[in-house]
């Protein structure tokens, strides 16, 4: 990648958007509601995935493209801001692919736990040590308490790693080695998508109108991945959609944004009239979604649909995350309120620690359970229907204030 293809063309860092902290808070907040929710029997159908052969969306469906949008959003700021420090692209690119490999690393693992059984380790038992090792591997600090012990602590994280890659059983595997992936994780599925548009985005920087026609190009791939005309192979198949499908098309969606919101920072322009113009770029996401909706009786490729991956899912989910973005941006950083639900702030700016702690919660849960007579006393407050959402509500903000006080420990991912 020569330095003109990804040179920046501002020099002075655009101020912080308070507003995309706190939308990908929301997501993350949210995400660790309905999660939980799944497992309330009686709980309204709003908060429950739809069905695989179901043509429309619930806003639990709207969890996971809200926060690729977000992800979008930040790439202009984060790796712009790498470029403007002045860091070679390839340095840039570098930093993008170990990102993206430790995610994918992360999400397969995260995967297995879901998928297998006893063996060597109880399946709790293997999530807790898998956990363990992730947070040895990626989230120790390299200052302060841990300063001097940093090698030696990521070392045992690794071995730790490839000790419960070793001893994990799956359902009707053999061999020595059982780990597999089933399908990449919901952070897998991000890491993917954010090396394609990461990696367009340090080829092609801030233009906005070449952002543009790849948005269009990612749609026609989507589409036609989706009505299986491309016949991909079936090893690069996966990841090649992955990284150019729906879910790509959304995070592109959310770093045009991001190029236009740099932009209207440099240039200094009305707020208000900024975010008109971005209201109307989520009505031309939601046109788009609605006519190609339009098509559905056509191909299943246009249909609604959040298991599928549909393009016009992808679609009306990112209009949806930007108009309700442009709401946030005014109240946060137009009008220039900074004050915002704490818990939502710490979801924010720990989205992976919350994402990992969640499900490492749940095996602690599961261990407990001979201590109180074989009953998993947390699956037994999902009863009645009211009581287990409440129970959702405070699991999502125990999960989010551990992750800040970890944080506050200097426990922190370091991708």
């Amino acid at each position: 990648m020569s330095e003109a293809a990804t040179r920046v063309p501002h020099a002075t860092p655009p101020p912080r958007i308070f507003s995309i902290d706190l939308l990908r808070g929301a997501s993350v907040l949210l995400m660790l509601f309905v999660n939980e929710v799944a497992g309330v029997a009686g709980a309204p159908a709003f908060l429950r995935h739809k069905g695989a052969a179901d043509d429309g969306m619930t806003i639990t469906d709207l969890v996971f493209p809200s926060f690729l949008f977000v992800v979008g959003m930040a790439i202009p700021f984060a790796l712009g801001a790498r470029l403007r420090g002045g860091q070679a692209g390839a340095a840039g690119f570098r930093h993008v692919v170990t990102r993206a490999a430790a995610l994918v690393v992360i999400g397969v693992l995260m995967v297995n736990a879901e998928h297998g059984v006893p063996g060597w380790l109880s399946v709790p038992v293997w999530n807790v040590l898998m956990t363990l090792g992730v947070l040895l591997v990626w989230a120790v600090p390299r200052d302060g308490w841990a300063e001097r012990r940093w090698s030696w602590l990521r070392a045992t994280g690794v071995v730790l790693l490839l000790f419960v890659v070793i001893a994990y059983r799956g359902n009707g595997m053999t061999g020595w080695l059982q780990l597999r992936p089933h399908w990449w994780g919901i952070l897998g599925l991000i890491a993917w998508a954010y090396l394609g548009v990461a990696t367009l985005y340090l080829l092609v920087g801030d233009r906005p109108a070449v952002l543009t026609g790849f948005l269009g190009l990612y749609g026609c791939v989507a589409l036609a991945d989706g009505a299986g005309g491309l016949g991909w192979p079936t090893i690069p198949g996966p990841l090649i959609g992955g990284i150019v499908g729906t879910h790509g098309a959304v995070v592109l969606a959310g770093t045009l944004l991001g190029v236009l919101l740099i932009r209207h920072q440099l240039e200094r322009s009305s707020p208000r009239r900024f975010a008109l113009e971005m209201l109307g770029y989520a009505g031309a996401l939601t046109a788009a979604g609605l006519l190609l909706h339009t098509l559905a009786g056509v191909d299943r490729a246009f249909t609604i649909s959040k298991i599928h991956a549909t393009l016009p899912w992808g679609l009306l989910a990112a209009a949806l995350t930007c108009a309700a973005w442009v709401i946030v941006f005014l109240i946060m950083d137009a009008a220039g309120r900074r004050r915002s639900p704490h818990s939502v702030s710490i979801a924010g700016e720990n989205p992976l620690m919350a994402y990992l702690m969640a499900p490492f919660l749940l095996s602690l849960f599961a261990l407990l359970t001979p201590l109180s007579g074989g009953r998993n006393l947390y699956e037994a407050l999902s009863q009645p229907t009211g009581f287990g959402l409440v129970r959702s509500a405070v699991f999502a903000w125990f999960v989010v204030r551990l992750s800040g006080w970890l944080r506050s420990r200097g426990v922190r991912f370091q991708l």
